[in-house]
């Protein structure tokens, strides 16, 4: 890449501008590879711009100096968008001009007449009076480095009298969502769904006018903790705090908001019922004093909104009051969640599972006390190791050599003494494990029963040490004493998860409990040990007992392909909702191997996914039905803002192939001929919008189609490529453009395969298909799959 912008870059835009490009012309072509690396500092410039204020945001380049016919462009540009919900129409742009300089302003993108004109209405002239440009001659552009280029440029975007959403908002580029998809986007904790479900149309009204009302003045709403509350202000993604906050709705059968701030005519409120004449005094006041609001946060980036789709809970503040129907509200939140999010592959559920695990299940260490995070690492790292390698790990842990009581009051061995819960006498084994680790040196233990690896020797007053093997085999034990020593991490965060994928051969000795053979026995000991080890499950709810006050979840990928009744056994019963521990019909069950007495704490949630290609919701094990509730999680081709393929195209000259307009029409087709659950996901074609548009992205659409898209068409329907052929609108495509032809010589064929006289009936006969390859690299053959559709 080239470091930064000369002028010959300016020399070449004006001197080649508007001539059409010439492959044989060497002048030429050295002037066209100039310009791309000049689009390299350019998209280096974009990302530095986007990075500094518009971290949710994208940048698009171009990368080429021509235009779509082939003519060379007087200037070379980047788009940044400031989040994946901008318009595609509208963004932020950088570059440099061959009339002008350098430039940075707020532009259409591939508008049409009436937008343009609409658009240059509220720029104004092209110049620095515009309220959304910022010009820079070319002279004092390239005497700049390349980190003041960008500063200049942060300075310009910030000093623009209008924003981004202010222009959207003057173009109406910007989607209104409906109450109910606003709604949706608050719906992620599961408390707040269940109890909106009870507000009466007002009531949803009122409260969607307050949501927008705060979105359009650039601020965020998120989640708290375990109550039905929700917040709006400034928060960063991936963060535990809020930068701010203004503002607090409480409560699910009255709501009532408290305002932290005197924002113009609205004074501070605490817990103020939310009246149809509060809003409208909100909506004029944060129309008014949006940049009051700016001031106050001292924005470091700029952006839209985000909703607590997008955000983490905040942390639920100890002391904080909550009013009586808070209070309520909380005892509801705790009730156990079991949920299946199920839907034909490729449509997002590992995403929207990991978006849950991330909002609801994991906790940064700026919020966890020293005492938790300690109680959280032994309990995940500790309580799982044998016996001699716990007593090894707290010898080292009190500074290499105690008395067994010592040992045994320390918390490692106590919490390894909770997992094996079928050891009766803890003492006792403590003991055997030192005298059977013990060297065959020692002058004080007798026992002639020894086994590897030799660590441990008893002193003259009884207390143990380490020694013998301990520096070669104790790497990994010291390690795990040292960061229990070391306390929490600052940049960690705690999981409350635990993850499995249920396949055939899983069973409940995996998930629950079961024997296992030890393993720290020497060769020579002479007989196999077994112990009583915890499963998945088990050991999750164990370590949710230690924490009642946080919520743990197991997670099953693929649940359908587990058999149910052998994995979960009487767990099946357990799981239920009113049966959790603490619950109004609370049971327990004597687990087989332990003989434990066992529950399921009413802070443990099971999620799960299911792929439908694989089995159908009708097929699925009916008591495991009756348990759950089902999320369905469907293909999403929808071609607006904020939908996962929106503004996704493949660009080839004057050949636009619509990508989300290709897959409904694709999902049509199989619907029809098959059903929802064999769909094609929208997923398939997400990595699309990474490779820069062009040859790039249309080489990248072919391995999708060759790799992933056919193979999964043709086993669906049983290699039936007639059907397949359908599906692609192959019969109503010319012949170059479909993917899959028929053998137009069937009779001919016959002969050869089986000569002249074969009697065989040609229309009984199996016909021949192929997929032609020349057809995966031309667009036509995409643009046919949905051109006949309506759109």
């Amino acid at each position: 890449m080239a470091d930064y912008f000369t002028s010959d870059h300016f020399k070449l835009l004006n001197k080649w501008k508007g001539q059409k490009r010439d492959e044989s012309n060497p002048e030429q072509n050295r002037a066209y590879d100039d310009l791309k690396k000049a689009y390299e500092v350019t998209q280096a410039w974009a990302n530095q711009v986007q990075a500094a204020l518009f971290p949710m945001g994208t940048v698009k380049v171009r990368k080429r100096p021509t235009s779509q016919a082939n003519s060379f462009l007087p200037y070379n540009w980047a788009r940044i968008y400031p989040s994946a919900e901008a318009p595609e129409a509208l963004a932020y742009t950088v570059g440099i001009d061959a009339e002008v300089g350098f430039v940075v302003k707020i532009d259409t993108v591939q508008a049409d007449p009436a937008l343009r004109a609409q658009y240059e209405g509220v720029r104004g002239g092209f110049n620095n009076q515009s309220p959304i440009v910022s010009i820079l001659p070319a002279a004092e552009g390239l005497s700049k480095t390349f980190a003041e280029l960008v500063a200049w440029s942060v300075e310009a975007i910030r000093d623009f009298k209008l924003r981004y959403d202010d222009v959207v908002t003057k173009l109406n580029l910007g989607k209104t969502l409906s109450d109910e998809d606003l709604l949706k986007r608050f719906d992620g904790k599961p408390a707040f769904q269940t109890f909106r479900a009870s507000w009466s149309p007002e009531d949803k009204a009122l409260f969607c006018r307050l949501a927008r009302a705060v979105h359009v003045a650039g601020l965020d709403w998120w989640h708290v903790g375990k109550r039905i509350q929700v917040r709006f202000g400034r928060k960063n993604p991936g963060s535990e705090r809020a930068v701010g906050v203004l503002g607090i709705v409480r409560g699910s059968r009255t709501r009532k908001l408290t305002w932290t701030r005197e924002v113009g005519t609205v004074p501070r409120l605490h817990r103020e019922l939310l009246t149809e004449a509060l809003v409208a005094k909100i909506e004029a006041a944060l129309a008014a004093e949006r940049d009051s609001l700016d001031d106050w946060l001292v924005l470091d980036t700029e952006r839209p909104g985000l909703w607590p789709d997008q955000l983490r809970d905040d942390p639920v503040d100890p002391d904080e009051d909550a009013d009586e129907d808070e209070a309520s509200d909380s005892d509801a939140v705790m009730q156990p969640v079991n949920r299946i999010y199920y839907g034909p592959p490729g449509t997002g559920k590992t995403y929207e599972l990991s978006k849950l695990l991330k909002r609801e299940y994991e906790q940064a260490m700026t919020s966890v006390s020293s005492e938790e995070w300690r109680n959280q690492f032994i309990a995940e790292k500790v309580a799982g190791l044998t016996w001699w390698e716990g007593v090894a790990a707290t010898l080292f842990e009190l500074g290499g050599e105690a008395s067994v009581d010592a040992i045994l009051d320390h918390p490692f061995m106590q919490a390894i003494a909770a997992a094996k819960s079928g050891n009766k006498n803890v003492r006792n084994t403590v003991w055997g494990a030192l005298q059977n680790h013990t060297i065959d040196e020692s002058k004080t233990v007798k026992v002639s029963k020894r086994m590897a690896p030799a660590v441990f020797d008893k002193l003259a007053d009884s207390s143990w040490t380490l020694t013998g093997e301990w520096e070669d085999v104790g790497g990994d034990l010291k390690k795990l004493a040292t960061e229990y020593r070391a306390g929490p991490p600052a940049a960690d965060s705690i999981k409350r998860f635990s993850f499995v994928t249920f396949h055939q051969s899983y069973g409940y000795e995996e998930f629950v409990e079961g024997l296992r053979p030890v393993l720290d026995g020497g060769a020579d000991a002479g007989e196999i040990q077994y112990e009583i080890r915890p499963g998945v499950f088990k050991e999750l709810c164990r370590r949710a007992r230690l924490a009642p006050d946080q919520r743990f979840a197991m997670v099953i990928d693929e649940i359908n392909r587990g058999n149910i009744s052998k994995i979960f056994g009487e767990l099946i019963t357990l799981i239920e909702v009113d049966k959790r521990e603490g619950a109004e019909n609370a049971v327990s069950a004597t687990l087989p191997y332990s003989g434990d007495s066992f529950s399921v704490p009413a802070n443990v949630d099971i999620i799960g996914t299911m792929n439908t290609a694989d089995r159908s919701l009708a097929l699925l094990d009916t008591a495991l039905r009756r348990r759950f509730e089902f999320v369905a999680v469907m293909p999403d081709a929808r071609n607006e803002p904020g939908a996962p393929l929106a503004g996704l195209r493949v660009t080839l000259g004057d050949a636009i192939v619509d990508v989300p307009r290709m897959l409904d029409a694709i999902n049509q087709r199989v619907e029809t001929l098959y059903d929802r659950d064999h769909c094609i996901g929208h997923a398939y074609f997400m990595p699309l919008a990474k490779v820069p548009d062009g040859d790039e992205r249309l080489v990248a659409l072919q391995q999708v189609f060759s790799t992933r898209i056919l193979p999964l068409l043709e086993e669906y329907f049983f290699e039936d490529w007639q059907k397949i052929r359908l599906i692609l609108a192959d019969n109503q495509k010319p012949a170059a453009a479909q993917f899959v032809v028929e053998s137009q010589d069937h009779e001919d064929d016959l002969a050869r395969l089986f000569g002249g006289d074969h009697g065989l009936d040609s229309y009984a006969t199996k016909r021949r298909f192929a997929v032609q390859e020349a057809a995966l690299s031309d667009p036509d053959a995409y643009i046919g799959i949905y051109q006949t559709l309506p759109t």
